[in-house]
């Protein structure tokens, strides 16, 4: 069967990332791929106690989502929630020490993965890679004004 390369490649970008999925929930041990990356997103967002309004726009989620995915990772003590100062209606996010140990704990394991997962991919291809998948994320902010939609729900 000859795929054109666009529908290829826009049908593998879901397969991959339910691939990636499956198998990142198996190699981390205490919590789920998507939960880890929204850990390391919230360490990478430049306000160190961001609200949940704030990480659902930074991550392009919706609100709802991650609130759920930060009660369960609360309940485990990676993140600490509490009532924003500013504004009582909103929740501020912490990483806990926990977290960080995590992180330290984990960085071997999830260097050797990066390592096997790109592993036959040449920096100029990782590259390559790189500029397509940002052209893509540019692509996605042009179109959701064309069809109406708020990054949350992309």
């Amino acid at each position: 069967m000859d795929i054109p390369t666009k529908e290829y490649l826009f049908g593998s970008i879901f397969l991959l990332a339910n691939k990636l999925q499956t198998l990142g929930d198996a190699v981390l041990e205490h919590m789920t791929l998507k939960q880890w990356l929204l850990l390391i997103m919230i360490f990478n967002m430049e306000k160190k106690q961001p609200s949940v309004t704030e990480i659902a726009e930074f991550i392009g989620s919706t609100r709802q989502n991650i609130r759920k995915m930060l009660e369960v990772l609360s309940a485990k003590g990676y993140v600490t929630l509490c009532v924003n100062k500013q504004d009582k209606r909103n929740l501020s996010v912490a990483l806990t020490e926990k977290t960080f140990l995590f992180f330290t704990q984990f960085e071997t394991k999830g260097a050797a993965f990066l390592e096997q997962l790109f592993d036959g991919i040449n920096a100029d291809l990782q590259e390559s890679a790189r500029i397509t998948m940002e052209t893509l994320f540019n692509n996605l902010g042009r179109m959701k004004m064309q069809y109406g939609k708020s990054d949350r729900h992309i």
